[in-house]
């Protein structure tokens, strides 16, 4: 099987008939969280806050006979420093087949399906990373034209939405207006101090931010950073979301109310950090989502690729490691 023809089975995979498993009724939201706490996507132990939100999402959505809704909440953008930046690459689809995947295990017990919600925090990542407008709605245009080009591959019963942060608001000063709003509740939660960082929350920052012209001349400007970005999730609209009872939260990377699952069956970077590479096997391939730093030591050779119908300029060759 050759590379071409290994990405093109991943999808048609997603369109195979759903074999329903028959589920007594007293059992079905136990059924329901095994399948999405199953240890074949799931790549952590659910703290606790995740499995308390996750059996009260399962027993409203059956309660009602509605569609289990899974949320992943990501940041909306491309890392700036990718060549692959603004738009999505092979991170977005190996991600996206993968989360299509669990939500079929889960629709095989619960006929009413699933529902997987995108929501990017695109209007955050402007002033926080300084990532230019311009360059976060090519990368919605181009996750958008993605999941339009594989919704014909799924169940009925599985849909996909992606909600940006930035159209929820009429004037994007409406966000603005939020956000120092709640940097005042940080301040006030943290006796009016700037947050303490971690080594790692240094080099996260560092990273993710794209610095603007003697930004970096302030001996606090990571913190400043940091405040910022602990005040997104106490902003009104987030908090709207936060607080909705019936969502299954779910993240690549840890979170105490997630449910961890990486970002492919082999990979825990988060697919809007990093790029999509295959690493090949006996019969056929992994797909690999590398980090910044991943992929600075991986060694790769590129290929040609041809799929029609499949948007972007990321998408006709790919990286295929060196074993």
């Amino acid at each position: 099987m050759n590379v071409q023809e290994y990405i093109l089975s991943t999808v048609k995979a997603l369109q195979e008939p759903i074999v329903f498993e028959h589920i007594d009724n007293d059992k079905l939201e136990d059924a329901i969280y095994a399948k999405v706490m199953s240890k074949k996507f799931r790549k952590l132990k659910a703290a606790d806050d995740a499995v308390r939100i996750t059996k009260k999402a399962i027993k409203i959505a059956v309660t009602k006979n509605q569609p289990i809704r899974i949320f992943e909440m990501f940041g909306g953008n491309k890392l700036w420093s990718f060549e692959e930046a603004p738009e999505i690459d092979w991170a977005e689809l190996f991600s996206l087949t993968y989360y299509m995947q669990w939500c079929r295990l889960i629709a095989s017990v619960y006929k009413p399906g699933v529902v997987f919600e995108y929501f990017s925090q695109d209007v955050s990542v402007e002033s926080l990373n300084n990532v230019p407008r311009t360059e976060t709605n090519k990368y919605s245009e181009s996750f958008r034209e993605l999941i339009k080009w594989i919704e014909p591959h799924l169940p009925a019963n599985i849909k996909i939405r992606y909600t940006r942060h930035y159209e929820l608001f009429d004037d994007p000063k409406d966000y603005d207006q939020e956000l120092e709003v709640a940097k005042q509740k940080v301040l006030k939660n943290n006796q009016g101090k700037l947050p303490t960082l971690t080594t790692e929350m240094k080099a996260a920052t560092e990273l993710n931010v794209k610095l603007k012209p003697g930004q970096d001349s302030a001996p606090d400007w990571r913190e400043q950073v940091e405040l910022q970005h602990q005040a997104i999730f106490l902003t009104k609209t987030l908090s709207e979301y936060s607080n909705s009872p019936d969502i299954i939260w779910t993240c690549p990377t840890f979170y105490a109310d997630s449910v961890v699952t990486g970002s492919t069956k082999s990979s825990f970077a988060k697919f809007w950090a990093g790029v999509g590479v295959l690493r090949p096997k006996k019969d056929g391939f992994d797909e690999i989502v590398l980090t910044p730093k991943q992929l600075e030591q991986a060694k790769y050779a590129w290929q040609e690729v041809s799929i029609s119908g499949l948007p972007g300029k990321n998408f006709s060759k790919i990286r295929i490691l060196n074993n």
